[in-house]
């Protein structure tokens, strides 16, 4: 071989180049196949999505059959929400399975309907005042908990009281509430049902109309992501508030975003997502 080299100069080159390119077309290749990555904090949230490395559960199974049909793999990465909310700001990931809508958010996110509703109400130990309204809690002078990077259900008021552990998720709320150190939670009102069928439900007491009605669900997708581009939207009307349905911009027809928001949509319109909720819920 060696003297086949020198003989021909031009050989040598070649075998050199091919095997350059030979890991390069590989890279290429990974890099083109589409993924599309969903990031969560690191805490379970039950039935929806487990503990961390679990990520096993309604949202996995929602978002994987939707990323198939428009020939994509689904990726979760999971970190402390402020991170993660971070990561989306930046592309790092491309969605956050549910996220409630705010003016801040959707500078950074476009929000896309999960097919699912929620309502958000209140808990609190068995024996509390009835809540009807949040700025109920400081008269009351409870202590709501709330975890770091949450929603704050448009607004909290001034003088409440608030405590804010690390990592808080429905289970150990409801351990919080039980030794004191809170009074109040808001969350989901079918997740809460969920954990509650695990404990003694004469501890504790619900609060249905403190906080939220009934309202769609949305995932939010990253504004930076390679998945996503935007255009004008025609139907938008400046003097309204901003929402997920009055945005000055909507997802252009070919992108990936826009393919798996409509994925999204034909299995909510064909009951496929009903399907998925009743395995997980009952």
């Amino acid at each position: 071989m060696k003297s086949t080299l020198v003989a021909q100069p031009w050989l040598g080159a070649l075998l050199l180049l091919m095997t350059l390119q030979a890991p390069l077309a590989n890279a290429f290749s990974s890099s083109d196949a589409c993924v599309i990555t969903m990031g969560y904090r690191t805490s379970e949230r039950l039935p929806f999505i487990g503990d961390e490395p679990n990520n096993t559960g309604f949202y996995h199974d929602l978002y994987q059959a939707a990323a198939d049909k428009i020939g994509c793999k689904l990726n979760v990465v999971r970190a402390p929400k402020l991170r993660i909310l971070r990561d989306l700001k930046l592309g790092n990931i491309d969605f956050y399975p549910g996220l409630n809508f705010t003016e801040d958010r959707a500078k950074y996110a476009h929000f896309i309907p999960n097919g699912l509703s929620e309502r958000a109400i209140g808990i609190s130990r068995a024996g509390a005042a009835d809540i009807r309204s949040i700025e109920q809690l400081v008269n009351n002078k409870m202590t709501l908990l709330i975890a770091p990077g949450s929603y704050d259900f448009g607004g909290l008021p001034d003088k409440i009281q608030i405590r804010k552990p690390p990592e808080l998720n429905v289970s150990k709320a409801l351990d919080y509430l039980l030794t004191n150190q809170g009074d109040f939670f808001i969350y989901d009102q079918t997740t809460l049902h969920y954990y509650l069928n695990d404990r003694d439900p004469t501890q504790f007491k619900l609060h249905y109309d403190c906080c939220q009605s009934a309202q769609e669900m949305y995932l939010g997708f990253s504004k930076k992501s390679r998945h996503y581009r935007g255009r004008h939207n025609s139907n938008y009307r400046a003097e309204n508030p901003i929402s997920p349905d009055n945005s000055p911009t909507v997802l252009a027809p070919d992108s990936k975003a826009f393919q798996f928001a409509k994925a999204l949509a034909a299995m909510d319109s064909q009951g496929e997502t009903q399907r998925l909720y009743s395995k997980y819920f009952g």
